[in-house]
């Protein structure tokens, strides 16, 4: 639980701590979130809303800056997540074997179980638009301003957090449609409000955000949509999310069997006669839509595939129930002692125990990165790479300034000059590089004044202009 950022999609809990770290340094205004890569700017931009990162920054605030802070946070949103599921799976299901079920199964998926302590924004989406819809339900039903304020705030924070949850607004509209208009006016009212809320600050967020980005150039959140390359790009992604990373990662080998069993049992019990069926399809519909939309980022970002899970673990729900009850009660109990087993050997051994952190050494190991990052002044400019992810070196390093994707790029001609002495000019001061061959040392030569650390790869230098500074 102290372990820093690592593994796969290392660079996103990068950004996302980055951010967390900046509140916590530079203010504690959401409403201006800052990055690391920021050039000669203040560093603020537009992204969603950083309600995790947030939560983070009051962390350090309480106990310091800590590993474990973003941990523990992230592991109390994934278990109020798997709350949340037992709760709407109550409502749906009319009985605690299903919730209890429905709980146990989201708690071995293994993308949730590497980044239910993991730095990531989507995790604390997925539980408030869970939440959102139980509370909603609950309100719909039976009334009261605490369930609908408590839905209204989870859901808006849901969306806020990732508009892509907000598609939790397809089964409510069907479960308004479905009472045909016959409401009294305070509730009209209510669902009117509820509506216009929950949309309009989600879409005001993000528009405010676009226009971040606008105003500082800064553009390491892509918060557009784009059409893949090809077609044949496409179907090849869908075919491997299909087959392999919804059944493995979203999913969970033991949990897609049982999901595989409540297709059979839909069938087999008619269950499209359930008054939930509708809305249910038309979230699933809905879900699809997104996919479709957002198709391109689905090919290297797995967790944008957990709006899914919610439907998927109903079917899976339905399967255990019905192995449950069936003659083939020792698969039941086989499966239920297999999901944990499953979710741990897929991402333990691989995602922690591995050798391989997709972090330079010099940089995951405490007392090298202490030294590189003591080399020079927090608050000085730097220039630091080579990294084309433009955010874990500078957060491990705990700099800021101007990024790089290969050293080579800093003696390309840009304007008339080499990007060092643009760079140089903007107020950078230090050159953190960490693939400097000689080829490369000549040709930055006359920017390099003086040698500050050589630790493993990576070499820090005092920078100047040619002639200045000697």
């Amino acid at each position: 639980m102290d372990l820093p950022p690592q593994s796969i999609h290392v660079w996103r809990q990068c950004s996302t701590l980055t951010v967390a770290r900046n509140l916590y340094e530079e203010g504690m205004n959401p409403f201006q979130p800052r990055i690391d890569q920021r050039f000669d700017t203040n560093g603020v931009t537009g992204m969603q809303f950083p309600a995790y990162e947030f939560l983070v920054a009051l962390g350090y605030k309480l106990v310091g800056f800590h590993n474990f802070v973003h941990r523990c946070i992230s592991f109390c949103v994934f278990m109020m997540g798997a709350w949340g599921t037992y709760e709407l799976f109550t409502l749906l299901f009319l009985t605690p074997w299903a919730a209890a079920l429905g709980a146990w199964f989201f708690c071995w998926s293994p993308e949730l179980f590497f980044f239910g302590i993991s730095a990531l924004p989507d995790v604390l989406a997925l539980a408030s638009s869970i939440w959102g819809l139980f509370f909603f339900i609950l309100w719909f039903k039976k009334g009261g301003f605490a369930p609908y304020g408590l839905s209204l705030a989870a859901t808006t924070l849901g969306g806020l957090s990732k508009i892509q949850y907000l598609v939790i607004g397809f089964p409510i509209a069907v479960l308004v449609l479905s009472g045909k208009g016959n409401y009294p006016w305070g509730k009209r009212v209510a669902l009117s409000g509820y509506a216009l809320f929950t949309v309009g600050l989600t879409l005001s967020w993000y528009f405010y955000a676009a226009h971040l980005i606008h105003v500082s150039g800064l553009s390491d959140y892509d918060l557009g949509f784009g059409l893949p390359p090809s077609f044949a790009w496409a179907a090849k992604v869908v075919w491997h999310n299909a087959v392999s990373e919804i059944p493995e990662l979203i999913l969970n080998y033991a949990t897609f069997t049982f999901f595989i069993f409540g297709i059979y049992a839909f069938f087999k019990n008619e269950k499209w006669k359930s008054p939930w069926f509708l809305p249910l399809a038309v979230w699933g519909g809905a879900i699809l839509l997104y996919y479709l939309i957002e198709i391109r980022k689905m090919g290297v970002h797995s967790y944008y595939l957990l709006p899914f899970l919610p439907l998927l673990l109903v079917v899976a729900v339905l399967g255990g129930l019905f192995l449950r009850d069936s003659k083939y009660r020792w698969l039941f109990v086989f499966l239920l002692a297999a999901q944990p087993c499953v979710a741990f050997f897929r991402i333990v051994p691989h995602r922690f125990w591995s050798d391989d952190k997709a972090v330079p050494r010099e940089l995951y190991d405490e007392e090298s990165r202490q030294r590189l990052e003591k080399a020079v002044p927090n608050d000085k400019l730097c220039v630091v790479g080579a990294d084309n992810s433009r955010t874990i070196y500078f957060y491990y390093l705990h700099k800021k300034g101007f990024g790089f994707d290969q050293v080579t790029d800093l003696i390309a001609p840009a304007d008339g000059k080499p990007l060092i002495e643009q760079y140089v000019r903007r107020g950078a001061q230090y050159l953190y590089a960490d693939d400097l061959s000689t080829a490369t040392a000549k040709g930055l030569g006359p920017y390099l004044k003086s040698e500050v650390l050589e630790e493993g790869s990576f070499k820090v230098f005092k920078l100047g202009l040619p002639g200045v500074n000697k």
